[in-house]
């Protein structure tokens, strides 16, 4: 089982750990069905239930004292995804509102605990952050893109660009990012963050679509 290899050796006491992670598997696989199917509201729901699955397996795997080796950013990649997903399709739906930003907000904070596993790994073993971070800062960029956190999401797909200078869809976000904030003074309040006004909203969603999106779940670590 994929769980077992992430947390080490198969104990008694990271046992239901892996039980949850590999659940956390199913599930996410099982919205990437419905999604295909068009069954967006199930693949919603779907997405959530692998997040929370994830979650929980971390919660037991630190509980256990199993981390001891270190933490295993794969399982924290597949619970930022997995709100991600879900945020991704509640602003397809034009579902805005509580539920979208709080998936969002998640995915985000699992992403930058991602790059912060692998970035202290790298100093510990002195050797180069894994390259497949680049992927991680991507995921983070339109996470909040799609939050409306607009200069949070710039901050993000430049340091893609620094790590992946050749990634188009980068320099295509923040060149949207910046059309947005100089045709459209109204839309931002002077943080240039927090969206306003419906009219607003649907012109972001117009070119979400436009903005390539990392959808498979990318090996980090050992």
């Amino acid at each position: 089982m994929l769980a077992t290899r992430l947390f080490g050796q198969a104990e008694p006491e990271v046992a239901f750990a892996n039980t949850l992670y590999g659940k956390a598997v199913n599930q996410s696989n099982r919205a990437s069905e419905l999604e295909r199917r068009h069954k967006y509201r199930e693949a919603i729901d779907a997405y959530e239930v692998a997040g929370q699955l994830s979650e929980a397996a971390l919660a037991e795997a630190e509980q256990a004292g199993s981390f001891a080796q270190g933490r295993p950013p794969e399982v924290y990649y597949r619970c930022a995804t997995s709100y991600l997903h879900a945020g991704r399709l509640l602003t397809q739906m034009r579902q805005e509102g509580p539920r979208k930003d709080e998936d969002l907000r998640r995915a985000v904070t699992y992403l930058e605990t991602v790059e912060k596993i692998e970035t202290e790994r790298a100093q510990q073993t002195n050797t180069p952050v894994n390259p497949e971070v680049w992927r991680v800062r991507n995921a983070a960029g339109y996470a909040s893109f799609l939050r409306g956190k607009l200069a949070q999401a710039r901050l993000h797909y430049q340091a893609v660009l620094q790590m992946n200078p050749s990634y188009k869809p980068a320099e295509q976000a923040i060149a949207e990012i910046n059309k947005l904030e100089q045709q459209q003074n109204g839309l931002f309040t002077p943080q240039g963050q927090t969206l306003q006004k419906e009219k607003n909203r649907k012109a972001l969603r117009e070119i979400v679509s436009a903005l390539r999106l990392v959808r498979d779940i990318v090996t980090l670590g050992r």
